[in-house]
């Protein structure tokens, strides 16, 4: 579905506003009105140009809080939000201009070709709770998510219209006695005039998703008081959820959640996404039965670290934890669970999913693969509420609880003849940079047995001191590279030793044959090549320090680990390469649905650039999740 044709300018329309030459009208809303827009000084590509009408652009405190916001906005970066490109405060005009998305809005789609199905829902909702998470991250609260503020690309769901946003310092543009934003899309803390947080945006998101699904808000249409009551005092609508569930029952679950009047009983964006995408791509195994409800805890709309969901071992390992009972009290939330932490899917065939089934295919699910079993357990998200409920205990924290006779008995296969404990009088309390010996040999032994690759030569070296430091840093211990009584405990009371090792081939297409190709390292490059044989094509899996369901890929050949770049985090064609293995997060990555590999921080894929498909020394890179089967790579 194209986007409805512009709107031709009018005579006190102005045509030019910056550096922008402006063509058309793309719309007007209450806080201005929005142009398409050209870069008359040479820039390429178009702009979507929102004009700040005259009543706010004349007020001096409103252009100040106004050039204090859009400096937040600058900081907001992800592939389900649109760009700043600029802005200004003219001595007629105040302005500000993004990126032009072509696409209809989700409004539009569901006027013109009626509800969406439920496979089209759980996308939306996962590139909607990936915007908000975007947004929420660079400390700024939406406030006006609605279904005309949704654009559907050809890459994906775009959060759009940051005019009415909010920096969560408190440094809000809305004028003095006057909420901004749509009554049916409001959250109740805003009706009230409370303070407004990520968890709002979470519930104007649920409101617009029950739209999508049942072409119905959950309060009601128009602009009246009584819409804002019931947001504010009375529950969603029994027939809009009803409808809802006639398309998804979990669906209309976790809608019902995330409308709950508190805030602090809504999941977190995170959550948002991890549950919507575990719904989009599935363990290839026979879905086990979802956990007991569980009330999702929320960050109390602040950014925070969020643990990624948790997931059953690689064949041969030790079996996670089962999930803390929730604690008594207020009713338990069905929170349904994530499936795998996996990024959303950005290839132009993501318009056609989110249209309605008689509209279009079904995307075809990936297919069966045997690397990975992934389980629905809801994801657990660390949070300061006191409502949250609690999560099961990390495993650095159950290991620092056990006795050293206990871990020492654990650890009875490890060690090797003539191998010392650390633990034991046989080596110092202390070790530090400069020590050498047997007792350093047994440490880097240990070392490697996590993935923190380092030459087993018995000199406490820096290679030493910085492998101990980044598994400090992973296991929520003092971070200063002397290995102490409790450094010593946890390296030998967490799982240890490789999970999964040996070649990780991509099937693809060469003259027409099916043939399985490997991942390659050669040097600090990470390609696809042939199957050789050779040690630059084999790979183990090591549990992250202290993470259940996080693993470090290392190369068996360069002892290098696999990593997704930092510095283009959450962009497709993201590089990919080896580098030492440092502990930091780019370097985790989790087991996916349909045997994909995935960023721990960005939620992308591991995958073989399709354009050079057959090729030796094709690129790898990260990229928008789809199931495809350039991003499925088996273990062999």
């Amino acid at each position: 579905m194209e986007p409805p044709p512009p709107v031709p300018l009018k005579k006190t329309d102005p045509t030019r506003v910056g550096p922008y030459a402006l063509m058309s009208v793309l719309g007007s809303g209450g806080m201005g009105r929005v142009y398409l827009g050209q870069d008359a000084t040479g820039g390429s590509g178009l702009a979507a140009v929102k004009v700040i009408r005259p009543e706010y652009a004349e007020d001096p405190q409103f252009r100040k809080r106004f050039e204090r916001e859009v400096g937040a906005l600058d900081r907001v970066q992800g592939a389900h939000i649109v760009r700043l490109l600029g802005s200004g405060c003219d001595e007629d005009l105040v302005w500000v201009a993004t990126e032009y998305v072509p696409g209809p809005t989700l409004a539009e789609l569901v006027d013109a070709r009626g509800p969406m199905d439920a496979q089209a829902a759980w996308r939306l909702l996962a590139d909607m709770g990936r915007g908000v998470e975007a947004i929420w991250r660079a400390g700024i609260v939406h406030r006006d998510l609605k279904p005309s503020n949704v654009i559907l690309a050809s890459d994906g769901a775009r959060v759009i219209d940051f005019g009415v946003v909010q920096a969560t310092d408190g440094t809000s543009i809305t004028v003095t006695g006057q909420n901004v934003g749509t009554p049916a899309f409001m959250s109740p803390e805003q009706v009230r005039g409370k303070e407004v947080t990520a968890a709002s945006d979470i519930f104007a998101l649920a409101s617009a998703l029950a739209y999508a699904v049942t072409g119905e808000a959950p309060f009601g249409e128009g602009t009246g008081v009584d819409v804002l009551h019931r947001v504010a005092f009375e529950p969603p609508k029994e027939e809009v959820l009803e409808k809802a569930a006639a398309v998804d029952t979990e669906l209309a679950a976790f809608i019902r959640t995330c409308l709950d009047k508190e805030p602090e009983s809504r999941p977190s964006p995170e959550t948002v996404f991890r549950t919507a995408i575990g719904h989009q791509f599935p363990a290839p195994a026979e879905r086990p039965s979802r956990s007991a409800p569980k009330k999702a805890p929320f960050l109390d709309g602040r950014p925070a670290a969020a643990p990624a969901p948790r997931a059953d071992p690689p064949a041969g390992s030790a079996a996670s934890e089962s999930p803390a009972t929730p604690a008594p009290g207020r009713r338990r939330k069905l929170i349904v669970g994530a499936a795998a932490a996996v990024g959303v899917a950005v290839v132009a065939a993501v318009t056609v999913a989110l249209l309605p089934q008689s509209h279009s295919s079904a995307t075809a699910a990936p297919g069966p693969d045997t690397s990975a079993t992934v389980t629905d357990n809801p994801a657990s998200t660390r949070g300061s509420s006191q409502k949250a409920s609690t999560s099961s205990p990390s495993q650095a924290e159950q290991a620092a609880k056990e006795s050293p006779s206990a871990a020492a008995a654990k650890d009875s296969t490890t060690r090797g003849s003539g191998t010392p404990d650390l633990r034991t009088a046989a080596c110092p309390a202390e070790l530090a940079s400069g020590a050498t010996g047997t007792c350093v040999r047994a440490l880097q032994l240990l070392l490697d047995g996590h993935g923190l690759c380092v030459p087993v030569g018995g000199d406490f070296d820096a290679a030493t001191v910085a492998a101990v430091r980044a598994f400090q840093n992973e296991a929520g211990l003092t971070v200063d590279g002397k290995v102490d009584a409790q450094t010593k405990k946890l390296l030998y009371a967490l799982p240890h030793g490789s999970v999964r090792a040996g070649s990780v081939t991509v099937t693809e297409s060469v003259n027409a044959i099916s043939v399985a190709r490997c991942l390659d390292n050669r040097g600090s490059d990470v390609q696809v090549w042939g199957c050789n044989g050779t040690d630059a094509q084999k790979w183990a899996l090591y549990r992250v320090a202290g993470e259940g369901s996080q693993y470090r890929v290392v190369n068996r050949g360069s002892h290098l680990c696999l990593d997704a770049d930092a510095g283009t985090t959450g962009r497709n064609g993201q590089e990919v390469q080896a580098t030492s293995c440092d502990g930091l997060s780019a370097q985790t990555w989790q087991l996916g649905g349909g045997g994909t590999l995935v960023s721990v921080p960005d939620g992308f894929c591991l995958d073989a650039e399709a354009s050079t498909s057959g090729q030796d020394g094709q690129r790898v890179q990260g990229f928008g999740c789809a199931g495809s089967t350039n991003q499925v790579w088996h273990w062999s």
